[in-house]
């Protein structure tokens, strides 16, 4: 019984929060900044492949963090670790590609 109602308030605090990250902005709230458009004659400086870079850092944090880890789990880390290097190797070479 105590499984059930807790299982019960886990969905039901989960299907609550997730409406509330989903709602819409109400009709009378103020409209977000727009960015001002540069002025003339100033370069623009626009990160190429922001995607692939933002992915490079999340597998470089992963990398730490199982680096960090006390258990080597029957050679399993050192093998996540070599397939994180060889990840970051290959966004790093897409990243190349013009």
């Amino acid at each position: 019984m105590n499984k059930v109602l807790m299982s019960l308030l886990f969905s039901a605090f989960f299907l609550t929060a997730s409406s509330y990250a989903q709602a819409p902005a109400p009709a009378d709230a103020p409209a977000a900044p727009v960015a001002a458009a540069p002025a003339v004659g100033k370069a623009v400086h626009h990160e190429h492949h922001p995607e692939l870079r933002k992915a490079i850092r999340k597998l470089r944090g992963a990398k730490q963090d199982l680096e960090k880890a006390s258990h080597d789990y029957d050679g399993h880390k050192a093998k996540a670790i070599e397939a994180i290097n060889r990840a970051i190797e290959e966004l790093n070479d897409a990243l190349e590609v013009k």
